[in-house]
């Protein structure tokens, strides 16, 4: 299995969705409206909190599959822990479901500020999230488990076609059928039907056949991976309150229009940080491989590798995303309103999640060694401070506060905790993996930057193609430069073309 093609599939699958994204989302803006787009918004917030209940299932799943494949046990034991898993998953899918159609109305009168919108019909939407999410869960646990079979040239396949049926058919929908917001989500719950159903016979045709598994829980093969499962469950409750309190609380300071507009901030900012999650995905099953054979001198050099790949992507594209937050926006949704209220506030998130996509990989090395005391113990001290200073400041002083906010402590977390994990886990690796690593990237990013903003666009007299076109043309550019800058991208470049014109000849 090649990691240059499942990470090639990843990036293709995410640059695929990122377009039907860009193309789809301000037309969502445009037949909903502000406030029904909110509760496009709102929706994914709650997706996100969601998480809380996968109580690190998924991650555990595809770490035991890769185990699994690693050290040739068989798939006996990993069919009796996927049969476990999808009974806790279908108990807590019908819980929260349920749960969350109940409190729909509370949601909608106490919660949300409804300012246009008729409240029977919000409740019935928020209904139907609880459905979606319900069906999600066992698409992730599903998901989780052909990553780590490392089949994700298929996983991209089938993510392609999901995406597809759900942005483009969710707005043929909206274009010739009906713009009832109702509507719209009862779409997104067929859609989420299809894809677990998918995703799960894929799966299942991935694991070996072994002898049939009875339809009950086995202890057996839950109880060693408990801990590890644990710590990730505790992770994932923090790591929810650390990146999505904000925008939590922002639901319910400012009216559900203004919040629309956020949620233009919260997609492109979230959008940075989903520019790691191909590399994450690719390499994460292949770190935790690689340990299971005890070949961690092979391991490093990936991680090493992976985090120069991650700064020459993450930097350009933070950087330019910051310092053209509203000339990007206006031109994405052609909404100058929008743009005006949202820029100084993407600048802010957009600056954070850059650092947090980088920050991401101490974590991985946790990972890979199923080790997750220490991230467990530092995330729980971060969300202590965070919690009450990100409630207060959102209260106090609105969406920009906030974002200034989230700023500030992902910079000092990645100052303070990444060097910390660094010399338990790997040694002496942290000031090379900063300064040779990420330093050139962001040196070379860094100097293009202040060249560009000494230079008179007049994004004002443009159309928003141009407007397009100029910034796209400007990050490229500063990627390449990146790619000249930094070895194991510039290496991966010149081996592939290399390799290509040997072939011809």
């Amino acid at each position: 299995m090649s990691l240059k093609w499942n990470a090639s599939a990843n990036f293709i699958g995410l640059g695929y969705t990122t377009v039907i994204g860009i193309v789809v989302l301000p037309l969502y803006l445009q037949y909903l409206g502000a406030e029904a787009f909110g509760l496009v918004g709102f929706f994914i917030v709650l997706q996100a909190w969601m998480q809380l209940f996968d109580m690190g299932m998924s991650p555990m799943l595809s770490r035991q599959t890769a185990q699994s494949r690693g050290q040739n046990i068989g798939y006996l034991e990993l069919k009796r822990l996927l049969r476990s898993l999808e009974l806790i998953v279908l108990v807590l899918a019908v819980v929260v479901s349920l749960s969350i159609a109940a409190r729909s109305s509370w949601i909608t009168n106490n919660w949300l500020k409804v300012t246009s919108l008729d409240s029977a019909k919000v409740a019935d939407c928020i209904a139907l999230m609880g459905a979606i999410i319900g069906f999600r869960f066992f698409a992730s646990l599903y998901r989780s488990g052909i990553q780590g079979m490392e089949k994700q040239v298929r996983l991209n396949i089938a993510n392609m076609i999901l995406v597809t049926v759900k942005f483009v058919g969710a707005l043929l929908l909206l274009h010739f059928i009906t713009r009832d917001f109702r509507s719209f989500f009862v779409y997104q719950l067929f859609v989420g039907v299809l894809e677990s159903v998918i995703l799960a016979t894929m799966f299942y045709r991935f694991v070996p056949a072994t002898d049939r598994v009875e339809l009950r829980i086995f202890w057996s093969a839950l109880k060693p991976v408990l801990p590890f499962a644990s710590g990730i469950a505790y992770a994932t409750v923090i790591w929810v309150l650390v990146t999505q309190l904000d925008k939590l609380i922002l639901s319910n300071v400012l009216p559900l229009p203004e919040y629309g507009y956020f949620a233009l901030v919260a997609i492109v900012a979230t959008g940075i940080t989903q520019i790691g999650s191909p590399i994450s995905q690719a390499i994460l099953p292949r770190m935790t491989y690689l340990l299971s054979q005890d070949n961690e001198q092979e391991m490093l050099l990936l991680y090493r590798q992976s985090t120069q790949l991650m700064a020459v992507l993450i930097l350009p594209l933070t950087g330019m995303v910051a310092l053209f937050s509203t000339e990007l926006l206006f031109a994405w949704t052609g909404d100058a309103k929008a743009a005006e209220w949202a820029g100084p506030i993407l600048f802010w998130f957009a600056l954070g999640n850059g650092i947090l996509a980088i920050s991401a990989f101490q974590f991985y090395l946790q990972f890979a060694h199923g080790q997750l005391k220490m991230h467990v113990i530092y995330n729980t001290i971060l969300a202590v401070i965070q919690i009450p200073a990100i409630i207060y400041v959102a209260y106090e002083y609105g969406a920009l506060g906030v974002a200034l906010t989230w700023f500030l402590l992902r910079l000092i977390s990645f100052l303070v905790w990444t060097p910390i994990v660094h010399s338990k886990y790997a040694p002496g690796i942290h000031w090379p993996w900063l300064f040779k690593d990420i330093g050139p990237s962001l040196a070379m990013t860094s100097v293009l930057l202040l060249v560009v903003m000494n230079i008179d666009f007049r994004f004002d007299a443009m159309s928003r193609l141009s407007i397009i076109v100029t910034l796209m043309g400007i990050g490229l550019l500063i990627l390449l430069c990146n790619v000249l800058v930094s070895r194991a991208p510039r290496n991966l470049i010149y081996g592939t073309v290399s390799k290509y014109l040997a072939s011809d000849d």
